[in-house]
């Protein structure tokens, strides 16, 4: 019995190779990064999202609320606001996900700080952690003083990266552009993400 049960995960074994010889899997789409090099060595990326086209609502939602109504966390100073959004590069082209966390983190020398996290997906290059507010800086964080150009106002740090971006190091900045609101709170207008980065060593 086992010796029948052997010879048929053998030749099991066997046929899948085969099969996956013959007919390989599709492989995705390998998408270019657009980005432009910086005068310190860097390099700088433009990510763009459209509003309100490209929010796809919170990810635990029943039905996409209007932006920036809360998805699914409680009223109040307390909420946390969850969304996710295309990712698009400066030629329209959708190139992967975006999901942003804001909400308000404790300061003990002061009142709670707003705090806003951005998740990028890129699925042929790799993913970005990027966060501003309430995070650590100096030393390791801040390897330069100016942020790379950046206003401190909406900047923040890459705190994580994958694939691509594994080996980098550098900030981002965030700007939003209301071009009108409706009666219903919905925001029309655009949210660009610039990223400047550059290797760790």
């Amino acid at each position: 019995m086992i010796r029948v049960f052997l010879v048929w995960l053998v030749l099991g074994l066997a046929a899948s190779l085969a099969a996956a010889h013959f007919y390989p899997l599709a492989k995705p789409a390998l998408l270019y990064s657009k980005s432009t090099a910086l005068a310190n060595g860097g390099r700088e990326e433009v990510f763009v999202i459209n509003l309100p086209g490209d929010r796809l609502g919170s990810p635990r939602a029943a039905a996409t609320a209007t932006f920036p109504e809360p998805g699914f966390a409680a009223a109040g100073p307390d909420r946390v606001l969850a969304e996710l959004f295309r990712l698009r590069d400066t030629d329209g082209q959708i190139v992967g996900l975006a999901s942003r966390l804001n909400g308000r983190a404790p300061n003990e020398e002061s009142a709670p700080e707003s705090v806003t996290d951005w998740m990028l997906l890129l699925p042929s290059r790799g993913t970005m952690m990027l966060s501003r507010g309430a995070v650590a800086m100096g030393e390791e964080g801040e390897f330069v003083a100016d942020r790379m150009g950046f206003s401190y106002a909406n900047s923040g740090p890459l705190i994580a990266g994958t694939g691509d971006f594994a080996n980098l190091q550098g900030f981002y900045s965030e700007d939003t552009v209301v071009e009108s609101i409706d009666s219903s709170g919905e925001v029309t207008g655009t949210v660009t993400l610039m990223t400047r980065l550059k290797g760790t060593q």
